[in-house]
């Protein structure tokens, strides 16, 4: 009996993506921390670069704590357009390698290269190649991790940043995995991470060792879960990224809103960034559904559904204010965080049209070309008062 092929699962991370293409379009910047996020008092960070990480500024932290930690910090708004840009560029690059391409972010993806060695040679040299390509087309640099299986090329890719390229054999998995820390297991969070630590949990060997049983009295189905990593198994397949589920944008006030004619301009402003990156990704959606948060943290949704899959502006737009003003009772309240996101998403093939659907395809049509070449300011529509 044929022995099971040993699966090829390729990580790629873009190193400090968002402050890293900031970097790239303003000299400037260059050597310099740069922190990008929310400006606001309620903002957190989406990405330091490295000369900000040595400040002890990362991901998720709050700006207010990044802003005491680097004063001399250079702090920005995201630029999603740009960014959605040169993602568009090094996901063109992993599919002319393979169609098995899962894109969890803008800048992260797996890649499943096992049945592309036939055409393009080992693994290890395609590899290699995507990350020539990458710095090639994009002038930024990027870190991979291959081995066996998901968790350990996530895992690989984290190794050696930036611009790190680690392949992990099946020979060396537990020897790698046993002196880490279990922070490192992917899925481990840091609420995770001290109840192992309480339980004496601290390396991954120490996991490893453990009974089955006592890990899944102690965490569940969780538990199996953390003793099957511990010993790197994975089994999880590469899920090409057009199942993704949703698209959707959200903004955090520093202070409450409470106008409704604020409100209904930043929903619209957020419909539109949803219904662009749909077009450019060839998207379609036939859910969409806003999300609401008051001062006191209670959070809400609504959704409506429309029979036909769309990428307009103008519909999605639509959708989004006629839900809040039908579903959402503000009750004297603010606002503390508004969303827009559209789901159930399917590819492109026929654009759905409106009343002035030449008019208005032509419209978002320019709109998004003038986004992507000039930045997201360079044009608002009449209807932007804010």
């Amino acid at each position: 009996m044929r022995a099971k092929p040993v699966r090829k699962i390729a990580h790629l991370d873009m190193d400090a993506f968002f402050a890293a293409v900031e970097q790239l379009d303003h000299p400037a910047y260059r050597g310099r921390p740069v922190i990008v996020g929310g400006l606001g008092p309620r903002g957190v960070v989406a990405t330091a670069s490295y000369e900000a990480r040595k400040y002890g500024v990362g991901s998720a932290m709050p700006m207010a704590k990044a802003r005491k930690l680097c004063q001399d910090g250079i702090y920005l708004l995201p630029r999603f357009s740009r960014y959605q840009e040169i993602s568009a560029q090094v996901r063109e690059i992993l599919y002319a390698y393979t169609p098995l391409v899962e894109t969890i972010s803008l800048d992260e993806a797996f890649l499943d290269l096992t049945g592309s060695e036939r055409v393009f040679g080992p693994a290890e040299e395609i590899v290699v190649e995507i990350k020539r390509r990458v710095r090639d087309r994009t002038k930024l640099t990027c870190s991979v991790g291959l081995a066996s299986n998901r968790f350990l090329a996530k895992l690989a890719s984290e190794l050696n940043k930036p611009d790190g390229l680690v392949v992990i054999e099946p020979q060396q998995v537990q020897g790698l995995l046993d002196p880490l820390p279990v922070g490192m297991i992917w899925g481990v969070g840091k609420v995770t991470e001290r109840r192992l630590r309480g339980l004496g949990f601290l390396k991954i060997r120490d996991l490893r060792e453990a009974p089955l049983e006592l890990l899944v009295g102690e965490f569940g189905a969780t538990g199996r879960t953390l003793y099957r990593l511990a010993r790197g198994e994975d089994d999880t397949p590469v899920q090409p990224s057009r199942e993704a589920k949703s698209i959707s944008r959200e903004v955090t006030f520093p202070q409450d809103i409470r106008e409704m004619a604020k409100i209904e301009n930043l929903l619209r402003h957020l419909a539109r960034d949803v219904a662009a990156q749909l077009r450019q990704e060839k998207l379609q959606g036939k859910t969409v559904r806003i999300k609401v948060r008051f001062p006191n943290f209670q959070t809400i949704t609504r959704q409506v559904s429309v029979g036909v899959g769309t990428d307009s502006t103008h519909i999605i737009e639509g959708l989004a204010v006629d839900l809040f003003h039908r579903r959402v009772s503000l009750k004297g309240r603010g606002v503390r965080l508004l969303g827009v996101g559209v789901g159930r998403l399917s590819e492109a093939n026929i654009r759905q049209l409106s009343l002035f659907d030449k008019e208005e395809t032509f419209l978002e049509d320019t709109l998004d070309d003038l986004t992507a070449r000039y930045g997201e300011k360079i044009v608002r529509r009449g209807d932007e008062g804010w």
